[in-house]
């Protein structure tokens, strides 16, 4: 377990420390403005102790009358029809706690109510500003909910499952519903705690005329209301920490993301130039080492280039580093190209020693060998170039990336996270895949 009680002030120093450090230009700070402006909001948070938590979940799972319940009090409006929040509402609470100086409570319109794409990204952006989500159910899960779930994973967002009105099952019920909702969350590697509630309970009783009538009982949410007590007193500031941190690497994915798109043609045309010098060098020289040497140096001057371009440098050594990494994840860049290479470079050197005894006749095929050289460079430069651009995008180095880097940290050595986030492999798994229209 690591230590909390400086976590809050690393985490602020380590972010105000990599906001100076992004150099934006003025493009970039008008628009990623609302990005700035929620990071600050979320800071400000940070500095004065104040966490959000909201429910999420279905029409009529019971968010509102759970949050009376946690209260105490009649707060937020409930019915017995479905739906009755349609807008967002707040509530801070009154009772303190040992790490936080305010926690905020925001009941929300049910997640298959919005009709609206552009109003359903709204607020699901709104949910993602909050520091901690109470995920309510009232049964097996739907498709519907494990989507939201797995959202909200993979923007890293700490999540309670709220499993309400558990009083209309009997223990054998129960037992199956909780199995069948650990089956469907199977992409967690831990499992992810389920809190058993009934809200709003009812029960039976027949009146003296006859007639049966449901009369309300006392809610049951005191063991999820001690947990909650627990979770912000040891882990309160550590929750809007991993949120500030997740708003901070979101600035950065959407920035490099906009690099690349917006310098996408220059870059191409600095891999066509940098590929049109390798092809000459290569095609030119006879000796295979220099050919190697001479590439790996075009290649990592490509790179030099590219992440300057980009907004995201690197030195020579960290170039030429990536170039070889890259050369040995692919296939041609690696073994195939130096085979290619070495036969290419075999038959040339046949072809200049037989030479003398042909006249000069075996000189002209070297031409064609020179041309397949030249074609072989080029290609993997340009292969080189695509492969260093979504690595830009997709990695995280330790002077830019350090949001993501604190994150995984926290993440990692924290176990009440791990609980809560399920799988850490699953949060952090590349998002790039569908991206490779930003590549040149």
């Amino acid at each position: 377990m690591i230590n909390k009680t400086d976590i809050p002030t690393k985490c602020k120093f380590s972010i105000d420390q990599w906001k100076e450090n992004l150099n934006l230009t003025n493009y970039e700070r008008t628009k990623f403005a609302d990005i700035l402006n929620q990071l600050e909001v979320q800071i400000n948070k940070l500095e004065k102790k104040e966490l959000r938590i909201s429910v999420y979940g279905r029409v009529g799972v019971g968010k509102s009358s759970l949050l009376n319940a946690l209260i105490g009090k009649q707060i937020f409006p409930t019915d017995v029809l479905n739906g009755n929040t349609k807008t967002t509402k707040s509530y801070t609470l009154e009772k303190r706690f040992s790490s936080l100086n305010k926690v905020e409570i925001i009941d929300s319109p049910g997640i298959d109510e919005i009709n609206n794409t552009n109003q359903e990204e709204i607020h699901f952006n709104y949910i993602l500003d909050t520091d901690l989500i109470l995920f309510v159910i009232d049964s097996d899960l739907t498709r519907i909910e494990l989507n939201s779930i797995e959202q909200l994973l993979r923007h890293n967002k700490p999540i309670l499952i709220v499993l309400n009105r558990c009083d209309q099952w009997n223990a054998k019920e129960t037992k199956l519903i909780l199995s069948s909702i650990h089956r469907k969350l199977s992409f967690c590697k831990q499992k992810i705690k389920i809190s058993l509630v009934s809200s709003s309970p009812r029960e039976a009783k027949i009146k003296p005329d006859g007639t049966v009538r449901s009369e309300q009982k006392t809610p049951k949410v005191d063991i999820l209301k001690n947990e909650l007590k627990d979770i912000l007193d040891q882990s309160g500031e550590l929750l809007i920490c991993v949120n500030s941190l997740r708003i901070a690497d979101y600035l950065y994915k959407s920035l490099k993301e906009n690099r690349l798109l917006k310098n996408k043609a220059e870059a191409q045309s600095l891999i066509g130039k940098y590929a049109t010098l390798k092809a000459s060098g290569v095609a030119i020289n006879p000796f295979l080492m220099i050919d190697l040497v001479t590439g790996l140096a075009f290649d990592s001057a490509l790179v030099i280039q590219l992440s300057k371009l980009y907004g995201l440098e690197v030195g020579g050594p960290s170039a030429r580093q990536l170039v070889k990494k890259l050369g040995f994840q692919n296939s041609l860049l690696g073994g195939a190209q130096i085979g290619i290479q070495i036969t290419l470079n075999i038959f040339k050197k046949i072809l200049l020693l037989a030479a003398p005894l042909t006249g000069g006749l075996s000189l002209a095929p070297t031409a064609l060998i020179a041309i397949a050289q030249a074609t072989l460079a080029i290609h993997s430069t340009k292969i080189i170039g695509r492969l260093a651009a979504y690595k830009f995008l997709s990695s995280t180095n330790k002077k830019d990336g350090r949001p993501r880097l604190m994150l995984n940290y926290l993440l990692k050595k924290n176990t009440d996270f791990r609980i809560m986030l399920g799988d850490f492999k699953f949060l952090t798994s590349s998002t790039t895949k569908n991206k490779n229209y930003l590549l040149p």
